[in-house]
């Protein structure tokens, strides 16, 4: 993998840390365009008529401190940056009426209609969110609704598609943006996704603390992933901590014959420095994969009680080349399994698309998973050390476990599998051992 992870440049009034003495940024304080700091004003307005009047003036920094701020959705504009100081919280507020519309945003790997994010950047370059602050998106207006309504839909429609019938907004969407940072922010209580990066390119995540709660009773998150990567790239996030209802990470690039249409893939990423406690999977590769997937490095990270921290997730129907993909430097504890490849089952006949009810032939609609690398990874006190569960007509190709030791109650599997490298790899499972089934080309 070869790809230069320092290519992202901002610009004067961007997301640069650096302001030298010559061309210090202006401030736009959103208090001298009305807004007010007491958690009951709506401030939509006054806060977007400061961002707007940054942007005609040429960029800069639109300044929030000194309060709770509500909100509905808020554009950034190029050349634009939001600092959020660490005495300041911006609130989402309640009513979906308060985030208009945006025509064909991808959802789920299909582009729809769907409300906005509350902070959205949209065809724009040189824009960032920073500061020591809150980012609240109030996510307990949408969560008690949306598991109302899963549970009604359960016995007529697809787990996986009942997202798309309950609509709700994301809290950070970066959509067409290039040049872009978010940094140092608290992100809370998102009602959908947390930050969504889509057809993107050259964006920083760094220091970002990503918390939606996972509870058994109470006010329970629903379907918020912490950071979705989604047919972009040359992506680095860096030092954050994620604590999700869902994957911390995930990796898509569209879904089915839709995501087969727009063919953008999500590739040059580099992921290092991370935490990862509460969530589905650590940094998730898939569901949504036709664009197809490739250059990824996760190096360097840590999970703490996350159920796959290492994690691929192959979908019948999805499509989409997966390949070059690196885990490496992983300390791993206190989940269900370090490593995860369940792939659904696939029968070799064609695919219709479960929302739009479109035929895709086998040999599209069946992604393909190559060239995949563990290295040195430590993972202990878990239930399970693997489990890497291919189909026989959709194998895994080129899996290379090297340096690896996994402490578990249960060995695990290796199943269909083209090429599995093992190099002083060690599964320690009491009273049973891995095992290996139909396995093509195995070296230990």
């Amino acid at each position: 993998m070869v790809f230069d992870v320092s290519s992202a440049v901002y610009g004067q009034y961007g997301p640069s840390d650096t302001a030298n003495s010559v061309n210090i940024p202006p401030l736009f304080d959103v208090r001298k365009f009305g807004a007010k700091g007491d958690s009951v004003t709506l401030n939509t307005k006054s806060i977007q008529k400061a961002i707007d009047q940054c942007a005609r003036k040429g960029g800069g920094v639109v300044l929030i401190s000194g309060g709770v701020y509500s909100s509905g959705a808020i554009f950034l504009k190029e050349n634009v940056r939001i600092r959020i100081e660490k005495n300041a919280k911006l609130r989402a507020v309640d009513g979906i009426g308060n985030y208009p519309i945006i025509k064909n945003t991808r959802i789920a790997g299909i582009e729809m209609d769907w409300p906005s994010a509350f902070i959205n950047a949209v065809n724009v370059k040189n824009v960032g969110l920073d500061g020591e602050g809150i980012i609240d998106g109030s996510g307990y207006y949408w969560w008690e609704p949306y598991w109302i309504k899963r549970d009604s839909l359960s016995k007529t429609v697809l787990p996986d598609l009942i997202d798309w019938y309950v609509p709700r907004p994301r809290l950070i969407l970066f959509d067409k943006v290039s040049d872009a940072r978010i940094t140092g922010l608290k992100l809370r209580n998102s009602g959908f996704w947390t930050v969504h990066i889509c057809y993107s390119k050259r964006v920083e995540l760094l220091g970002l603390d990503i918390y939606n709660p996972v509870l058994e009773d109470g006010k329970r998150a629903a379907s918020t992933d912490g950071i979705d990567l989604d047919s972009s790239s040359d992506i680095i996030i860096r030092n954050c901590k994620i604590s999700v209802d869902d994957d911390c990470i995930a990796i898509k690039s569209g879904r089915g014959s839709d995501g087969l249409r727009v063919n953008i893939p999500t590739q040059n990423v580099l992921i290092e420095h991370c935490s990862f406690l509460k969530g589905h999977g650590g940094v998730s590769i898939g569901t949504e994969t036709a664009g197809g997937i490739n250059n990824i490095m996760i190096r360097n990270c840590k999970a703490d009680g996350n159920n796959a921290a290492i994690k691929f997730k192959p979908r019948p129907g999805r499509g989409g080349v997966i390949e070059n993909i690196t885990y490496q430097g992983w300390e791993i504890k206190n989940g269900a399994v370090a490593v995860d490849y369940s792939l659904r089952k696939v029968d070799g006949k064609d695919y219709v698309d479960e929302w739009q009810m479109i035929q895709v032939p086998f040999e599209k609609a069946t992604p393909k998973y190559r060239n995949i690398t563990i290295r040195d990874i430590k993972a202990t006190n878990m239930k399970k050390a693997v489990s890497f569960l291919g189909w026989p007509k959709a194998h895994a190709e080129n899996v290379l476990f090297q340096d690896v030791y996994l402490q578990a109650e249960q060995a695990g599997i290796f199943q269909y599998i083209d090429n599995l490298v093992l190099k002083n790899v060690t599964i320690e499972s009491p009273g049973n051992s891995v095992q290996f089934l139909d396995i093509v080309n195995l070296m230990r």
